[in-house]
């Protein structure tokens, strides 16, 4: 009896990791790949053991407190002033992939943009953090 309930809640758990790892899945828009999560703590995870892939990461927070903040939307321009990609990230943390080059990342929540320069080159991290007042 003990042998069976172990396997159920190993298959439980697979089930749950596998949700996970799909919900956590790279997304590409116009050759830009990104990931997007860190919406608890097995999420927090996930993204920190893919970090190393992605060059460019940005985080979202309150001012002060330092509580997270998601379902901000996320446009990247680039250099010629041209859309390159939008898309909501569902988590605080985002990681992209961008070729290298000069970019502006634009990012609004609740109404509020806030706009910061970036210029990504080869074999360079980068990490951009933005914060917005406490509502």
């Amino acid at each position: 009896m003990y042998a069976l309930r172990s396997g159920v809640l190993i298959l439980a758990l697979a089930a749950q990791g596998g949700a996970l790892a799909a919900e956590l899945a790279p997304r590409t828009q116009n050759g830009i790949a990104y990931l997007s999560g860190g919406v608890g703590e097995d999420e927090r995870q996930a993204m920190q053991a893919a970090r190393a892939d992605y060059p460019v990461r940005l985080t979202f927070a309150t001012k002060g407190s330092g509580e997270f903040r998601a379902d901000v939307s996320i446009t990247i321009v680039d250099r010629a002033g041209a859309v390159a990609a939008t898309f909501v990230s569902p988590g605080p943390l985002c990681y992209l992939k961008l070729a290298p080059g000069s970019y502006r990342i634009v990012a609004s929540l609740r109404g509020k943009e806030l706009t910061q320069a970036l210029t990504v080159q080869p074999l360079a991290a980068r990490e951009l953090y933005f914060y917005w007042d406490p509502e």
